[in-house]
Formats: structure tokens, C-alpha cells, sequence
């Protein structure tokens, strides 16, 4: 993990994700982009005036100083640190930036949506995640202390997701982290008996080329609960994890508005920090 991708509109949700980006940064030796996107007149833009050139010319100088402002942080001291400026706000490009720049991680800071308004729009932290190939870091502006010690990775665990836990594994292994394991049993349809959910945990790992799949699914917590989020939700009051890693099929269009993203869902209303990993 070489870049490190993170969105800035110079709020405290922002300022909590430069300083865990830089945390982490540190650890990897990683450089940090800082992506901020500034909606420039595009009537003026077209004709290309005078009012125009001076209009950009303005705003240009005022984004300026407020990077200038924005990483004049300690903490960033001895990091590699590279703002760019989008002329257009739209949250779906972020994926985009992160291919352009080779990007390794998105680190978003969030305030979540909340109801109607999350249904019909969406927080800019979903279009980010629904449009990423690369793993989104969603941090929330709160009192907690971040930490990477202990990593969370929820799954079905069924072959699709191998690819998202391969990538977890290494990242904890980097961290140095304890990665703990979490299979959630839900009622109805997606029930299945402890000898079914071993069953799919050693196919499971031993897709994963892991060197000894019995030992491995011996570490998987099972938990039993109505939903994902109620199993997560109950599972961390207590067993205290810091982050909470899940894979995620980045659904869009009507298969998004139906049905949702659990993913979306638990970076959205969770408090602590939430990495998601396309499927």
C-alpha cells in the first residue's frame, strides 16, 4: 500500500480522516492525496469570459489557503502530502481519482444520512463505496480514539468474498492487527446448522489457499441475530473491536434503491469505522 486516497471539504468530519490517514500513512510509509472538489461556474466555464478566468482565478487563491490552513498539521510532518482540485462535485469520480492516482485505500470522514433523504440520495459515502474498486475507509467525526488493533471482518463467507478477505488478511498482517472473524446466522432461508456453516467456512478457506482451513475456522465467531446489522451491532458491545471490515457487491440503480447495501448500511449507522471491500 503505496497511496492513500482522501476527500476533503475542509470540515472536522475531513480533518478526522487526514489524521488517521496520517496515522496510517506513517505505519505503511504511504503518501497522501487529498482530493477536494469545488463547483466552478460551468455556464461561465463554456465561454470561457473574462468573468470566468477571474471567477476560477479567485477561487483557485481561496482553496489554496485553505489547504494551506488544512495540512498545516504536526501530525502530517515527515508525510508525503499531494492536494489536487476536481472542478465538479460529484462523489462518483472519487473511484475514478483513486484509479488515476493508483490509489491502495479511500479514506472518507462521514456524518451518515438519515431518512428519507438516505433512501432517495444517498450519503456522499455510499456513492463512494457503490463506485470504488478500491477499499473505502469510512471514518466518523466522534470522540473515539482510532485504532488499527483489532480488525472485524464480517462475511457469508461464500467464494465471492475470498477475494475482499485476502485483501483484509494481508492489510491486518501489515498492521500488525488482530483479525477477528464474525459468520451471522439469520433466520429463515439463510439458516444453517453448525455442521452447514462448517462446511461452507472449509470450502471457504481452503479457496483462499489458507495452510490449514480446520485450525482457521476454529476462529470464526458464530453469532446468531434477525439482521447484519443487529448481529454486528450486538457482537461488538461484547467483543470491542476498532474497525469493522465487510465486503460489499457496490449495488447501483434500482437493485440499490430495493434492496440497499448492507455494506452502505453499516458505514452509514455505525460509529466506528467501517472498511468495505468490492466484491
Amino acid at each position: 500500500m503505496k497511496t492513500i486516497l482522501i476527500p476533503v471539504d475542509f470540515s472536522k468530519e475531513s480533518r478526522k480522516a487526514l489524521s488517521v490517514g496520517a496515522s496510517l500513512a506513517k505505519i505503511i510509509s504511504a503518501r497522501l492525496v487529498l482530493a477536494h472538489m469545488v463547483d466552478f461556474d460551468q455556464s461561465l466555464l463554456k465561454i470561457k469570459t473574462r468573468k470566468y478566468i477571474k471567477h476560477k482565478s479567485k477561487s483557485s487563491k481561496t482553496i489554496a489557503n485553505q489547504f494551506d490552513k488544512f495540512i498545516d498539521q504536526d501530525f502530517l510532518k515527515d508525510i508525503i502530502v499531494e492536494p489536487i482540485v476536481q472542478s465538479t462535485i460529484n462523489f462518483k469520480n472519487i473511484g475514478k481519482i483513486a484509479d488515476e492516482f493508483s490509489a491502495d485505500l479511500i479514506i472518507m470522514g462521514s456524518h451518515g444520512a438519515k431518512g428519507f433523504s438516505e433512501i432517495t440520495k444517498g450519503s456522499n459515502t455510499e456513492k463512494v463505496i457503490r463506485t470504488s474498486n478500491v477499499p473505502v475507509l469510512v471514518i466518523k467525526e466522534n470522540n473515539i480514539n482510532f485504532s488499527f488493533d483489532k480488525i472485524l471482518f464480517v462475511s457469508d463467507f461464500k467464494e465471492e468474498s475470498i477475494n475482499a478477505y485476502c485483501k483484509i488478511e494481508k492489510l491486518s498482517k501489515d498492521l500488525n492487527s488482530q483479525l477477528i472473524l464474525l459468520y451471522i446466522n439469520l433466520p429463515k432461508y439463510s439458516f444453517r446448522s453448525t455442521k452447514q456453516i462448517d462446511d461452507v467456512l472449509y470450502s471457504f478457506f481452503k479457496k483462499a489457499d489458507s495452510p490449514n482451513p480446520i485450525k482457521i475456522i476454529k476462529r470464526v465467531n458464530r453469532y446468531s441475530a434477525y439482521s447484519i446489522e443487529e448481529g454486528i451491532s450486538n457482537f461488538t458491545q461484547v467483543h470491542p473491536v476498532d474497525i469493522i471490515s465487510i465486503p460489499t457487491h457496490g449495488r447501483k440503480g434500482l437493485t440499490h434503491f430495493f434492496y440497499g447495501s448492507v455494506s452502505e448500511d453499516i458505514a452509514n449507522h455505525n460509529i466506528l469505522p467501517v472498511l468495505t471491500v468490492k466484491i
